[in-house]
């Protein structure tokens, strides 16, 4: 329990007893809900923000507004937790301390309830993003002037979280290659989806948002806008031979008619989503093709980094400028503005040799794919809102 706080009902008799017991029933009840009475009196009087007004000012006003691709990432973390812990306090008088508890909360994982689509909720990633987002919320609302402060007291404070771990995870060229092998048994949209990560180096969020409107076939290439691209500038990639197989086979049997996402599980309104079971069929994929137990854990991130690494290896010194035009990586040279489409054709060439190494030049090898009536994914038709 807090502090006791006082609260005056008025004088009488310009306030009556039986209006006085009514006011003090309403706050105890007030009080009983977990809100505080006299916080909810500071609002009306100063008609200030609360921190959830100021979070959906954000996001209508900024994030959306912006059309960023984190969205989803600032929604949730404004809405499962920022919200849920510190919402009603005002902006303006949010401190230190109020945040720290908000984060020592989020910090604790609650395991998923089993019910529907309802996943694990908080951990220290969880955390180390509910900060980024405060954070930024606040220092906007202090540039907009929606806030008198000054001062942003979730500052600094990710230095108070365990450091953040490195992700070193590169696969061996044998597993690169079971890999490869077991992506053939999926089926889509995952099938493909693997092998085309392994093939271009890209991430796994740029193929499953990917769009009929990016793929240049008869160019052998994978155009991202700026827009769509996590370094906000036009990322190009070559095709290698399999990957324009894989995905000509694609758009030809599995293009959804409603929408123009690649893959889907909508008819190509919306991207496909569901990497975590994905990857458990994966793991399962590999250890029937490899007949052994107990594959190392990797993530489908960890194939474009040992995709970066197969290809230093083949470069030697000096390869590294060009795996960072294989990778996307920003650069923000003047050259490097005007030349989108620069080092095409060394990039083919090394994209090229590394998919001779991963399948051992089998010309088939792309093309294992289930007929569209027995792929075992189910097509979700969306839900008419009223």
């Amino acid at each position: 329990m807090g502090p006791k706080r006082r609260l005056t009902l008025g004088s009488y008799p310009q306030v009556s007893l039986h209006a006085a017991r009514a006011k003090a029933s309403a706050y105890i009840d007030q009080a009983r809900r977990g809100e505080s009475p006299i916080e909810a009196l500071e609002r009306v009087a100063t008609g200030r923000l609360t921190v959830e007004g100021l979070a959906e000012k954000f996001l209508t006003d900024y994030v959306y507004i912006k059309q960023l691709r984190a969205a989803r990432k600032y929604e949730l973390a404004i809405r499962t937790h920022i919200v849920e812990g510190v919402g009603r306090v005002l902006a303006d008088m949010l401190t230190r301390d109020q945040v720290r508890g908000l984060m020592k909360k989020v910090m604790v994982q609650m395991p998923s309830t089993g019910q529907g689509k309802s996943r694990p909720r908080g951990g220290i990633e969880a955390a180390r993003s509910v900060i980024g987002v405060l954070r930024k919320m606040i220092n906007w609302g202090i540039r907009e002037r929606m806030l008198k402060r000054t001062d942003n007291p979730v500052a600094g404070m990710e230095d108070n979280l365990p450091k953040k771990r490195k992700k070193e995870r590169v696969l061996s060229l044998e597993e690169a290659q079971i890999v490869w092998h077991a992506a053939g048994t999926l089926g889509y949209p995952f099938g493909p989806l693997y092998r085309l990560i392994l093939l271009t180096g890209c991430r796994p969020g740029e193929w499953s948002r990917c769009r009929r409107t990016y793929i240049d076939l008869k160019q052998s290439l994978l155009v991202i806008p700026a827009q769509a691209y996590k370094s906000d500038h036009v990322h190009v990639v070559p095709l290698v031979p399999f990957a324009v197989q894989i995905l000509d086979h694609t758009l030809t049997n599995y293009a959804g008619r409603q929408g123009d996402f690649v893959f889907s599980g909508t008819d190509g309104l919306s991207p496909v989503s569901g990497w975590t079971k994905a990857q458990s069929r994966m793991i399962r994929a590999m250890t029937a093709v490899s007949g052994e137990r107990g594959v190392a854990p990797w993530t489908p991130h960890d194939l474009r980094r040992t995709v970066a690494t197969r290809i230093a290896e083949q470069l030697g010194v000096g390869g590294e400028q060009l795996i960072k035009r294989v990778l996307g990586h920003a650069d923000g040279s003047v050259t490097a503005i005007y030349n989108r489409y620069g080092y095409v054709k060394e990039m083919r060439e090394v994209l090229e040799r590394w998919m001779e190494e991963l399948t051992g030049g089998d010309l088939d090898a792309a093309s294992v794919w289930p007929e569209p009536e027995m792929v075992p994914y189910v097509i979700v038709e969306p839900t008419e809102v009223a």
